[in-house]
Formats: C-alpha cells, structure tokens, sequence
C-alpha cells in the first residue's frame, strides 16, 4: 500500500527577524513529539521524510526524525508557495519513488491539499496531520486524521 501523510508543523513563535526564521514554541515541539508517536502507535511509518526549508518545519521534521527513526530530507518544494492542486501533484511524483512519505509543510497549502484529496476541508491545527492510502492515484483513499 501507498501512503501519503500531511502534516502541518508544530506551533511557531511569532517572535523571530523574519517569516523564516520562526521558531517552534515548546507547545509546538510537544505537538510534533505526539503526532509522531501516534503515527507510530498506528503503524503509520514512511520511508521518507520531507520537511520545508522553513525554520518550524524544519524543528517540526527533526523532532518526528527522531521519533520514527527516519532521516530528514529539506525539499523546498515545501515551502508554502505551492497551490494545493500544486502540492498534490508534488506529492505524486515522491510516491512514484518510495511506498509512502510524510511531508511537513504550511497552512493553508496542507488543508486545503488535504480537502482536495478527502472530498471535504480539513482545517489543520498546528502539529495536525492526515494520512491517504495512495494505492490508486486517481482515488486516493482518505484513512485519518491526528489533532
């Protein structure tokens, strides 16, 4: 089975020089350490892991690397400048390498790639993901979604 898991990353502060350089908050970096461990408590564990170049993203992936024992990949791609019809056809092309990804970016790219893919609008709270079953491209299979 193919999976694809969205996930948005984990509370920022807003106390930073630049949108880039905005840090986890320690709530955030508690959210992505759950999520995580959720994913792994339901035996949802990609092979690969792609996280935005952005600051929170890139906490947000070095906190789940750990968790799910997997290394980190930046894909800029990621970065929030997508459409989310942009970001799913993104998406398509890593599952036509590996079984299943986890790919951590931004609102409101993640919510609204989500919603194209379920049929219905997934509001994506910080740390907040969605898993697709990506068996069938053309019928992607929506399975959960962890808040």
């Amino acid at each position: 089975m193919k999976i694809l898991i969205l996930m948005r990353h984990g509370q920022a502060s807003f106390e930073a020089g630049t949108d880039y350089d905005r840090p986890l908050t320690s709530a955030g970096k508690d959210q992505a350490r759950r999520t995580a461990q959720t994913l792994l408590r339901r035996n949802l564990r990609p092979t690969l892991l792609l996280a935005s170049p952005l600051l929170r993203a890139q906490q947000t992936g070095q906190i789940v690397s750990e968790v799910l024992q997997l290394p980190l990949h930046t894909a800029f791609d990621l970065d929030g400048r997508l459409s989310a019809q942009g970001l799913v056809q993104w998406a398509q092309e890593q599952l036509d390498i590996v079984d299943s990804v986890l790919l951590i970016g931004h609102n409101p790219n993640v919510s609204l790639a989500a919603g194209l893919l379920s049929g219905r609008y997934h509001s994506f709270g910080p740390g907040d993901c969605a898993a697709f079953d990506w068996t069938d491209p053309q019928h992607p299979k929506y399975l959960e979604e962890e808040k």
